[in-house]
């Protein structure tokens, strides 16, 4: 209700009163002297504490060090230490109960609720005993503001603990801290002063304000909509990545196109959410698209790279490639590049623009089946029908050799030291490497070469003097002599 003051020096003070907790709160609303007559009010949201401010002395005799006053406020701390005593003590025994009625639940329900039920016991029972005093301070027509503040804050606790128990840890505290000043300000009954105050300051923009409210408003929108999409992608990636008939590289690109699909869904509401007009967007997304053509080409590159490997599927996840020098297994493919692990443990993230403007061995593209060459040499001694049995029997002995295609050995060339063989043995695994079972075919060669007494010539250079020819030798003295 409004009423009107004396006039002071020829100017009406206005006062809106408000009856709360049977006190009637008053606060001045004075008109803006730069504005045209029948303008809006300028109103002191803040009026509640003018008294305050203006006598603090007189106030504290009034409502502190009256008797009157001193007693209610006495009930009521102790109806709060009360119920706060009472909560305190039946915690622990209402906690095990609690505990016992989880474990017959279902594995996969009380999995989720052991760790939320037990903490919300305590702020449970302070809320319900002090909303039982609230209502009986009500009802014994006595003033209970203190219990009901303490009812207020009592309830945020028990609110804070039953929400953030579901969010992630880098969120709980802000958001914790966020909810106890709201409850904080609407158990004094100040809150809608505040954030019409808040909600005041701030640049104009087309159609609102910049206001620390809608800040706070736009970051609470955007992150419940965007853990929304998180939510939903991780599910039906799960789901994408369990289908039995798609190729594994497809099914990444699902799973890509899904998760950001969500999220750019979750940005249009968050945007339709404020108020923000999508048309208004139009030149900022050209602007966007300009910059991403000249100063992203890289990026973009490397996107539609990514999207041609998962569609054509010429590289997989778990095939097996070289690429500038880099020989691993594919463990990963992504929209900006694929991780290749090689056999000493490195994890290569190799751009996907490289994967499909360079050369690439595939080693796995068709089937796994690979086949390997190795040279090697006898001399001219060497019973040579053997040296070819013993070097096939020796690559036929390997335990990662395929006994199909068997291993043959090949005379390549009478050299001028030494007759070069080459054996070609066929593996299944290239992801376990090349070299090493390589190197386990020449181990087994070397042995039955060393047991028939085949010897591998060195390298070595005849001179040759012709007859009548001399030598001229020339001593010098060296430097440190």
């Amino acid at each position: 209700m409004q009423g009107e003051a004396a006039p002071s020096d020829g100017e009406t003070v206005l006062k809106e009163c408000v009856l709360r907790d049977g006190i009637e709160y008053c606060r001045t609303v004075s008109p803006d002297p730069a504005a045209p007559d029948g303008a809006a009010a300028q109103t002191d949201y803040f009026a509640w504490a003018r008294p305050v401010l203006d006598d603090p002395v007189g106030w504290a005799q009034q409502n502190i060090l009256n008797l009157d006053v001193l007693l209610p406020v006495l009930y009521q701390i102790g109806a709060v230490l009360a119920a706060v005593l009472l909560g305190a003590l039946l915690a622990p025994s209402i906690r095990r109960q609690a505990s016992g009625l989880v474990g017959r639940l279902p594995k996969s329900i009380a999995r989720n609720v052991n760790d939320t039920v037990p903490r919300l016991v305590r702020p449970a029972l302070w809320a319900l005993f002090l909303y039982l005093a609230t209502v009986l301070f009500v009802s014994l027509g006595l003033d209970g503001t203190l219990v009901r503040i303490a009812s207020s804050l009592a309830l945020a606790w028990l609110l804070i603990r039953l929400v953030t128990t579901f969010l992630p840890d880098a969120v709980r505290k802000p958001l914790a801290w966020t909810i106890w000043g709201f409850a904080i300000l609407y158990a004094f009954g100040v809150l809608d002063e505040t954030i019409a105050w808040l909600s005041n300051i701030g640049p104009p923009y087309a159609g609102g304000r910049i206001s620390p409210i809608f800040i706070v408003q736009a970051i609470a929108t955007a992150a419940f909509f965007l853990f929304i999409a998180h939510w939903l992608a991780t599910r039906l990636k799960t789901r994408v990545h369990a289908l039995p008939r798609v190729e594994p590289s497809l099914r990444i690109l699902m799973s890509n196109a899904l998760q950001i699909g969500l999220f750019f869904g979750a940005a249009l509401l968050t945007l339709a959410g404020l108020g923000i007009p999508l048309s208004g967007l139009a030149v900022l997304g050209g602007a966007i698209g300009v910059g991403l053509g000249f100063g992203m080409q890289q990026i973009v590159a490397n996107f539609i790279s990514g999207v041609i490997l998962l569609t054509d599927r010429s590289i997989k996840p778990n095939d097996v490639i070289e690429v500038d020098e880099t020989y691993g297994v594919v463990k990963s493919l992504g929209l900006r590049y694929a991780s290749v692990i090689t056999r000493d443990g490195k994890e290569h993230l190799i751009p996907n623009e490289m994967l499909i403007t360079d050369k690439v061995v595939n080693w796995s593209y068709s089937n796994k089946d690979v086949r390997v060459k190795r040279r090697l040499r006898v001399e001219y001694e060497t019973d040579l029908r053997l040296a070819v049995d013993l070097v096939c029997e020796g690559a036929a002995n390997t335990s990662r050799v395929l006994q199909s295609p068997a291993p043959k050995c090949l005379v390549m060339e009478f050299g001028d030291e030494a007759i070069e063989l080459e054996v070609r043995f066929w593996i299944n695994d290239p992801e376990n490497g090349v070299s090493n079972v390589s190197s386990e075919v020449l181990l087994n060669v070397w042995d039955r070469f060393k047991e028939h007494g085949i010897d591998i010539p060195l390298r070595h250079e005849d001179v040759l003097i012709t007859p009548g020819s001399t030598i001229k030798v020339e001593l010098a003295r060296s430097s440190e002599e």
